[in-house]
C-alpha cells in the first residue's frame, strides 16, 4: 500500500487489537478498508480475515466480484473466506442482508474474529440519517451508525465514518489500485440509491459540505442517545423483567426517556439483536400510549403488549409451563423463584414471603403453576374460593396469574408465592414445624414507592 491510502489511514477511528474479520465486496470502499486494515494488523500482529459473500444477484458480475476478491487477497496474503448465498429467487435488500450477516457470523466463528469491520463511510452515514429522518425516527435513529456497536449479535466496527466516498476513491486511484463497480448501486428504485443519486447531490449543491455537517449532527445525537440508553438500562434493571415492566415508575419518567426505555426493554427481551424485530417509531408510540392509557397493541414476532393495573406485559408464543415438582423437604425452584426450606423461625411468618407450616402438612405437596379447578382457603377466612377470584381481589395482573409458583396438595393451594397462605394451622398449634421462604423476582408483589409525607 502506498501514499494516498496511508494518509487516509490516520483519519480512521481507533482499531482494537483483537482478531478481526472484514467484509469485502470488492467495491471501492471495502477495498480501501481492507488494504488499510491489512497494514495496521500486520504491524500489530493482529489476525485479519476477509469475508466475501457472493449473493449471485448479478450473474457473471457477481462471479467477477468473487474472482476479484480472491485475486486481491491472494496477492496481499490476506486469508479469505468466501460464501455463496442461495436467496431462492428473493432479490430484495433485506433478504440479501440477512444472508450476509448469517455468513458474517459463521466467518467469525471459523476465523476466531472478535469483531467485524465494515466500510461504511461519511456519505453512508449522511444517507442513513436522512433515511431515518424521512421515516420519523427519534434520537437513536438519527444518531445513525456508531463506530463501535452490536448488530444482529455481532460486534461491528466502522472506522471510516469520518472519511468521504470520493476521498476513498481518489486515494485508490492515486495509488493505482482498481476496484469493482456494482451497477445495481445506480438503481434508484432502492431508497438509499435514490438518496445518494438525487437528494444528496442537490443538498450539497445548496449547502456545500452538508454530508459532513449531517454526520457531525449524528455524532451529537449519538452522545445524547447514549446517555438516554444508559438511563434506560438502569431503569430496566430495577423495574422490568423479560415479559413485564412496571407502569407506575415508568409513567414517572420523562416522556422522551419513556420511549427509549420501552424500545430497549423490547429489544433486550425479544429482538435478540435482530434489526428486523426492532420496534418501529409507530410501534414505539403505540406501546408508549398503552403504557399511559391502557389497552393492547400488536408487536413483531407474533407478540402482543397488554397494559394491566401494575405492569405492561408482553404475551404470546410462550408455551404454558406444566412442570410439577414434588416437595421433598429441600429447596426447590420453579420459574426463577425458589421455595427455601428453613428450620422453624420462631414465628408464623408474614403469610406472603415467609410461612411456618407443620412439617407433616408439607408431605405430598408439589410446586407448580395455576391449573383449572384450583381453589384456596385463605388463612383466617371461612370457606374456600376459586384461585382466580382470590388473585383478582388482590389486584394481580392477569398475565402474572399463570406465572406464580404455588405449593399445592391436589387442587388446594397452600401457599401462593409472595401473595398469601391458604389453610395453614395456626402457629400456636402443636407439632414439628418448618419455615418456608420464597426468594426471587416477584413483580406481582410490587407496591408503589411512598415518600416521607406519605404520598406516592
Amino acid at each position: 500500500m502506498s501514499g494516498a491510502l496511508t494518509l487516509l489511514e490516520a483519519r480512521m477511528a481507533a482499531i482494537p487489537e483483537i482478531p478481526l474479520a472484514a467484509g469485502f465486496s470488492g467495491g471501492a470502499d471495502s477495498t480501501a478498508l481492507l488494504l488499510m486494515l491489512n497494514r495496521i494488523c500486520r504491524e500489530r500482529g493482529v489476525p485479519l480475515t476477509a469475508v466475501h459473500v457472493n449473493h449471485g444477484l448479478r450473474g457473471e458480475a457477481s462471479d467477477g466480484d468473487e474472482l476479484f476478491a480472491r485475486d486481491l487477497c491472494a496477492r496481499e496474503k490476506i486469508p479469505l473466506l468466501v460464501y455463496r448465498a442461495d436467496l431462492k429467487d428473493r432479490t430484495d435488500e433485506n433478504s440479501a442482508r440477512k444472508a450476509r450477516y448469517g455468513f458474517f457470523r459463521q466467518a467469525m466463528a471459523e476465523s476466531g474474529a472478535k469483531a467485524l469491520v465494515l466500510a461504511h463511510h461519511r456519505d453512508d452515514q449522511a444517507e442513513t440519517m436522512l433515511m431515518h429522518l424521512f421515516r420519523g425516527a427519534g434520537p437513536e435513529g438519527l444518531a445513525g451508525m456508531r463506530p463501535d456497536s452490536v448488530t444482529d449479535g455481532i460486534r461491528i466496527l466502522r472506522p471510516l465514518l469520518s472519511i468521504g466516498r470520493q476521498e476513498l476513491r481518489d486515494a485508490l486511484t492515486a495509488d493505482g489500485i482498481t476496484w469493482r463497480e456494482d451497477a445495481s448501486n445506480g438503481d434508484t428504485r432502492y431508497t438509499r440509491n435514490m438518496i445518494r443519486a438525487r437528494i444528496m447531490p442537490e443538498i450539497e449543491r445548496c449547502f456545500p459540505g452538508a454530508a459532513g455537517h449531517i454526520c457531525t449532527a449524528a455524532g451529537l445525537l449519538a452522545g445524547q442517545a447514549g446517555y438516554l440508553t444508559e438511563e434506560a438500562e438502569r431503569f430496566i434493571a430495577r423495574y422490568a423483567g423479560r415479559n413485564w415492566i412496571l407502569r407506575e415508575p415508568l409513567l414517572k419518567t420523562n416522556e422522551a426517556l419513556r420511549a427509549v426505555i420501552l424500545r430497549h426493554w423490547w429489544a433486550k427481551s425479544f429482538a435478540e439483536g435482530l434489526d428486523e424485530r426492532a420496534l418501529s417509531s409507530t410501534q414505539t408510540a403505540a406501546l408508549t400510549a398503552i403504557a399511559e392509557n391502557g389497552g393492547t397493541v400488536n408487536l413483531p414476532d407474533g407478540r402482543t403488549a397488554r397494559a394491566c393495573g401494575q405492569c405492561l406485559h408482553i404475551t404470546g408464543r410462550d408455551a404454558p409451563d406444566r412442570t410439577e415438582i414434588p416437595f421433598t423437604g429441600s429447596d426447590i425452584t420453579l420459574g426463577g423463584i425458589t421455595l427455601r426450606v428453613l428450620p422453624d423461625a420462631g414465628g408464623p411468618g408474614d403469610g406472603a414471603r415467609t410461612q411456618s407450616i407443620p412439617k407433616e402438612l408439607a408431605e405430598g405437596c408439589v410446586l407448580r403453576l395455576r391449573r383449572p379447578g384450583d381453589r384456596i382457603r385463605p388463612f383466617g377466612a371461612q370457606g374456600s374460593r376459586k384461585l382466580q377470584d382470590y388473585l383478582t381481589d388482590r389486584r394481580v395482573d392477569a398475565p402474572f396469574r399463570d406465572r406464580i409458583p404455588l405449593l399445592c396438595k391436589g387442587n388446594e393451594v397452600l401457599l401462593c408465592a409472595g401473595i398469601g397462605a391458604g389453610n395453614i394451622p395456626r402457629y400456636e398449634d402443636a407439632g414439628e414445624r418448618i419455615t418456608l421462604l420464597w426468594q426471587g423476582e416477584m413483580p406481582w408483589t410490587y407496591k408503589p414507592e411512598v415518600t416521607e409525607n406519605g404520598k406516592k
